[in-house]
């Protein structure tokens, strides 16, 4: 296996079954697991003994203590095409629980079995049990990353205790800054998953309270900071027509902060967002200066586009990649629908609309909810 040790592009063609199974014993342990993995999941189909090769892999998920091989074992898998994951999830389940494990590599077991729940939801219990698990330990980076996963199994797999588990870790001072930033992004969520518009509003504005207390904990949290501007300006859109004026200017700043240089860590590119899709907020919130009324449908309209790119997790199944967005209430896109339509009627392309027919439209554009005859 010296071939595997030499730079460039490995051919699956120079790595026979045979050979690969043979050598996996001290391959598994290796820095070379995660190219181990790698090919053996590209000759799937023409393995001769699945049995072996399940076995093999799931001995490195048990044993390799090599985190940038372990990442690239369960890239792989997480993005392979295989339908049963079930041998491999009770292995990261094993790891993730193992107190003699590096606590570097339990959280990414639990984030392979995050990812395995995105593409099978079976598999939530024990990406929960692995949150449950890491609760009590103390490291920064650790509980930073633990912080995303349990949002994740909020957002798009409801697992019931994510919240409370992020409230417990807003006593830890290793991820205190971070737990109410996700908090801040779960209210966000809970808000467009509510079935009135009332309730969407008091998340919001729990939101808004989740991350200015985030901001108010630590200084560089630009995120925060702009995500506090962003729900703060939702949450007085549904409340009065005219929201105070948004300090534009500091939100430009920390989205371009926050683009350029809060690069994703090791093995957590797939939480990253499409590219650059955070500093669609600084145009939308622009006009939004205290002039003048707003239109909340058509502010919620957008603000729930961006959200769902901003907080969107990438999903590969079968060599289709595709960003898998938060669940919304029908309520939401309900809304989103009326706001989107509200805007493009204000918009030039709709001039050769008569007065009756923009009135006949005006009149079927009523917030959800709104009694019929009211204006």
């Amino acid at each position: 296996m010296n071939a595997l040790e030499v730079d460039g592009e490995l051919k699956v063609g120079d790595f026979p079954e045979s050979e690969l199974l043979a050598a996996a014993e001290g391959i598994v342990s290796s820095a070379l697991f995660g190219d181990f993995v790698e090919l053996l999941l590209e000759q799937w189909r023409d393995l001769d003994d699945h049995k072996a090769a399940v076995k093999a892999i799931c001995a490195g998920l048990k044993r390799n203590g090599n985190r940038e091989a372990f990442i690239h074992a369960v890239d792989a898998l997480a993005e392979s095409e295989l339908d049963d994951f079930a041998s491999f999830a009770g292995a990261l389940d094993a790891r993730a629980g193992d107190d003699g494990t590096s606590l570097h590599i339990r959280v990414e077991a639990v984030a392979g079995l995050v990812r395995f729940a995105l593409r099978e939801p079976r598999w939530t219990t024990y990406a929960g049990a692995g949150v449950l698990r890491l609760l009590e330990q103390d490291d920064d980076w650790v509980k930073a990353k633990l912080c995303r996963l349990t949002s994740i199994l909020h957002d798009h797999l409801a697992w019931d205790q994510a919240v409370k588990s992020l409230e417990a870790l807003t006593v830890c001072s290793a991820c205190a800054a971070e737990a109410r930033q996700e908090l801040g992004f779960v209210e966000m969520a809970s808000a467009f998953k509510s079935d009135d518009v009332a309730s969407m509003s008091v998340h919001l504005a729990q939101a808004t309270a989740w991350f200015d207390q985030c901001a108010a904990q630590a200084d560089d949290v630009p995120r925060a900071r702009m995500y506090g501007t962003v729900a703060g300006a939702l949450a007085r859109s549904l409340q009065a027509d005219t929201p105070n004026a948004l300090d534009v200017d500091s939100l430009a700043d920390d989205a371009q902060w926050v683009v350029h240089y809060n690069q994703p860590r090791a093995g957590a590119a797939w939480l990253t967002p499409p590219a650059e899709a955070e500093l669609e907020w600084i145009p939308l919130l622009s006009p939004y200066d205290g002039s003048s009324p707003v239109d909340p449908l058509t502010l919620l309209a957008s603000a729930v586009q961006v959200f769902e790119k901003v907080r969107s997790v990438q999903v590969i199944i079968r060599g289709r990649r595709e960003f898998r967005v938060p669940r919304l209430s029908g309520l939401t896109e309900r809304a989103r629908e009326i706001g989107l339509a509200r805007a493009w009627l204000r918009s030039g392309a709709t001039t050769h609309v008569s007065a009756d027919g923009r009135a006949r439209l005006e009149a079927l554009l009523k917030p959800p909810g709104e009694p019929p005859g009211k204006h």
